[in-house]
């Protein structure tokens, strides 16, 4: 036998599995802004240090020196394009934002007593909060990816 989710079960766990997405694609973005920017910081070091030292390296290995230097120069190169197309770090923070905006929706609803728990009113006020936290989320990541194709175009 089946029972039918009341509506604040509903939106409970809605919300509650978006909050879980957003959290995870905030650390995800987080990690991947920290690699992108340490790879950069690691490959200038040694290209800096390369360039300082390939004169004082036996010429047997000062082509090889500067084949790394020019590998890490691309490297770097790669990584920078890589964050400035994709910005996780904005990514990062935009769906930190949508996160906590949707883990004080889920307190406020774990606050309620049985009433309100089953008051359509107040259940269409969460309702419409939750609305506005996706389309704040939706609307940031659009204009996140319009900047960089209006940058692009604006190149052209």
């Amino acid at each position: 036998m089946s029972t039918t989710k009341s509506k604040y079960d509903v939106l409970f766990e809605e919300i509650s599995s978006i909050a879980d997405r957003a959290s995870s694609r905030s650390q995800e973005n987080k990690l991947k802004s920290f690699r992108i920017y340490l790879g950069i910081a690691i490959a200038s070091a040694l290209i800096t240090i390369l360039v300082a030292v390939s004169n004082d390296v036996p010429l047997a290995y000062q082509l090889h020196a500067k084949i790394v230097t020019l590998l890490l120069s691309g490297v770097t190169t790669v990584l920078a394009a890589w964050d400035g197309f994709f910005n996780h770090k904005q990514l990062w923070i935009n769906y930190g934002e949508s996160r906590n905006q949707l883990r004080a929706i889920q307190l406020k609803m774990k606050m309620m007593d049985e009433k309100q728990r089953s008051d359509e009113e107040v259940l269409e006020q969460i309702f419409n909060e939750f609305q506005e936290v996706m389309h704040n989320g939706n609307s940031n990541w659009k204009t996140l990816r319009m900047e960089k194709v209006e940058v692009t175009n604006s190149k052209e």
